[in-house]
């Protein structure tokens, strides 16, 4: 999956805050919108490389590998 630039898009944020947080479709399309511009950034700034919804429904992240590099591996 590195390759992957985007899968999670805002429709699918919004649907995912929707159910999540018991909120209307205007405020999950509001909330969806900061939640893609602030991963838009982080893929700017060269901290992610992409992001995605896992088998279980969770946001993922892809970090950049300039960052993997200074994340010390799980023990």
């Amino acid at each position: 999956m590195a390759d992957v630039s985007q899968s999670a898009s805002l429709s699918s944020i919004a649907a995912y805050l929707k159910l999540t947080h018991n909120c209307d479709e205007q405020a999950a399309l509001k909330e969806a919108k900061e939640v893609m511009n602030n991963l838009v950034i982080m893929r700017q700034k060269g901290f992610i490389t992409g992001w995605y919804f896992d088998e279980y429904g969770h946001l993922e992240l892809l970090p950049s590998e300039s960052l993997v590099k200074h994340v010390p591996p799980e023990k």
